[in-house]
């Protein structure tokens, strides 16, 4: 179960995030926590995903937190692009925050992605062809959420 608490933080950080936009509105504050969750929480993260493996998790269970994680987000993602589509021209000059910011919600999720697949390549579950194609629709959004649940479905269903 304590293996557990770096991707229960990584599923909580995007609201809580959002509580704070919501609550002090995009103001000084919300940069500093951002920044704060990308070195506290989103790149230790990054690392764990592949320390996961050496800890005994299975690619089932690699992509199981691979496929909670993006579905989780999708409701981030959508305010986001929500927003951007409501503001229109008046979201050029944010863009650059609003793509940070989204690939900051992807990347973690996506090394969860990469180390259960490539542990699933390493115990012969998945072909090369598999492992390249998943490989680059984990870094693709929308693709990347279709990836996970197919992973996770198909690798679940195979003894």
């Amino acid at each position: 179960m304590k293996k557990n608490i770096p991707m229960v933080l990584l599923l909580i950080t995007p609201y809580v995030l959002l509580g704070i936009v919501w609550k002090q509105g995009l103001t000084d504050v919300v940069p500093a926590a951002w920044g704060l969750a990308c070195l506290l929480i989103f790149l230790p993260n990054m690392a764990y995903a592949f320390l996961l493996l050496r800890m005994g998790y299975s690619e089932k269970q690699l992509l199981f937190w691979n496929m909670l994680l993006k579905l989780c987000n999708i409701p981030i993602y959508g305010l986001v692009f929500l927003m951007g589509v409501l503001m229109g021209v008046f979201a050029i000059p944010i863009l650059i925050f609003l793509v940070l910011f989204d690939y900051s919600l992807l990347l973690p999720s996506t090394m969860f992605g990469l180390s259960g697949l490539l542990k699933a390549y390493e115990v012969r579950r998945i072909s090369v062809a598999t492992l390249v194609v998943h490989i680059i629709m984990q870094f693709m959004f929308c693709l990347d959420v279709c990836s996970s649940v197919y992973l996770y479905l198909s690798l679940r269903k195979d003894k």
